[in-house]
């Protein structure tokens, strides 16, 4: 299991002990704080690819691995299109590393973003009468 050491004895000044926090854990609070962000969702159902729905009321997929001191976040992800992409993933970056350092003690992240789909909402629906 890969761990992130959030404190250790040497570094807390009671040197109560070491906190360890699997990143399993770090990929659910990324994935919740992506969530937070405007316009961002996850795919949901289907088989292999097939069928898949686009959900803004689920969190989107999110792998944490820790290298050194530094926390690799993958995030696949979807949006509401038009967005701005570009600006929207910054704040994605930005939600995921502030909300990994307050509850984790995550100093240094890197968070890769995967696009993997743009949901237009259609404004102008049309009613087929029968």
């Amino acid at each position: 299991m890969t761990t992130h050491e959030i404190a250790t004895a040497d570094s807390r000044p009671d040197g109560r002990g070491n906190t360890h926090i699997p990143a399993a854990v770090l990929a659910k609070i990324a994935a919740q704080a992506a969530r937070e962000v405007d316009g961002v969702g996850a795919p949901a159902g289907g088989v292999l690819g097939v069928s898949q729905r686009r959900d803004f009321d689920r969190r989107p997929r999110a792998e944490v691995e820790i290298l050194g001191s530094t926390a690799v976040v993958r995030l696949d992800l979807g949006l509401r299109y038009p967005s701005p992409v570009e600006k929207t993933c910054d704040a994605v970056r930005q939600r995921v590393d502030d909300r990994l350092r307050r509850d984790a003690g995550v100093t240094r992240t890197q968070v890769d973003i995967t696009v993997s789909w743009l949901n237009a909402e259609d404004t102008n629906e049309r009613r087929r009468l029968l």
